[in-house]
């Protein structure tokens, strides 16, 4: 029986790979900055940032073969792999992983029709989306990545074990509704998010529906862990989009999408974090950036 080992990794300036054991009997990186390991065999993602530094493109260039696929602008990973490893292996997945990927290509892509339905937790992908990412936990994610390989979205949106984390997280939605209402400082089409000590979680899609009127927001998050800065455009908003987010945060060592991306720090770096949460939101309004 082949074991599959999940290992998180984070974005950060310099090697990203720094420290994480590439020593599987085989290896792959999805989802996220490409990896020149010569042991790293499978590669795929679809984030317009993926080579950092920029000279790595060619490094991808010479060793892409069947096992790498970068599609910048895909709707999602899950998609991508779905999709290449139809076309190049002939895999056919399961049903349940069919509409895994077409989840995947929703949510990733916040393809939704409006804010409210993006944020109303109204399907089992979206609220399996929220607890992933307020689970700390790394054992439980592990366990859930694995149970996604033979369970369906619905049946894990029931299991016990991730309703005793769901549940909770559920029942204090509107009382965080109204948390991130007050928390959220307008600066003109942008809103900040600063919940250092506020014990809340980042407000996500929730923002636009709280400020349908801003065109961006800007987050700024701590923990034993990390500090993260996240940015995100607004779809629904009145405005058209004029920065590249993912290439923005890229700047400051992070990476993402052009209408979202993500800054992560060391732990204990709250006064960086929010410098650099400065410096974006003064390129994303047009002023001029100090550092």
């Amino acid at each position: 029986m082949t074991e599959i080992v999940p290992v998180g990794v984070s974005h950060k300036l310099g090697d990203a790979f720094a420290g994480v054991p590439i020593d599987g009997d085989d290896n792959a990186c999805v989802d996220f900055r490409y990896c020149p390991h010569p042991a790293m065999r499978w590669w795929f993602d679809h984030h317009a940032t993926a080579f950092q530094p920029p000279e790595l493109r060619a490094d991808f260039a010479a060793r892409a073969d069947d096992h790498m696929a970068f599609v910048p602008g895909a709707p999602s990973c899950a998609g991508v792999v779905t999709r290449v490893l139809g076309e190049r292996f002939g895999w056919t997945p399961a049903p349940h992983l069919v509409e895994l990927t077409a989840c995947a290509d929703i949510v990733d892509a916040a393809a939704y029709p409006d804010a409210h339905t993006a944020c109303s937790l109204g399907e089992p992908s979206s609220r399996l989306a929220v607890w992933v990412a307020s689970t700390r936990d790394a054992a439980l994610v592990n366990r859930y990545v694995a149970a996604l390989e033979h369970s369906p979205l619905a049946e894990l949106d029931q299991a016990p074990w991730i309703r005793a984390g769901l549940d909770p997280i559920l029942a204090r939605r509107q009382r965080d509704r109204a948390r991130w209402t007050a928390a959220g400082e307008v600066r003109g089409e942008v809103v900040l998010f600063d919940l250092v000590g506020r014990d809340l979680g980042s407000p996500g899609l929730t923002a636009y529906d709280l400020f349908p009127r801003c065109a961006y927001t800007v987050t700024v998050l701590a923990n034993e862990s990390a500090v993260k800065v996240g940015v995100g455009w607004n779809p629904w908003g009145p405005g058209v989009r004029r920065h590249d987010l993912g290439a923005l945060c890229a700047r400051h060592g992070g990476g993402g999408h052009a209408v979202v991306g993500g800054v992560t720090l060391p732990p204990g770096t709250v006064r960086e974090g929010r410098a650099v949460a400065g410096a974006i939101v003064a390129e994303l309004l047009g002023d001029p950036v100090t550092m």
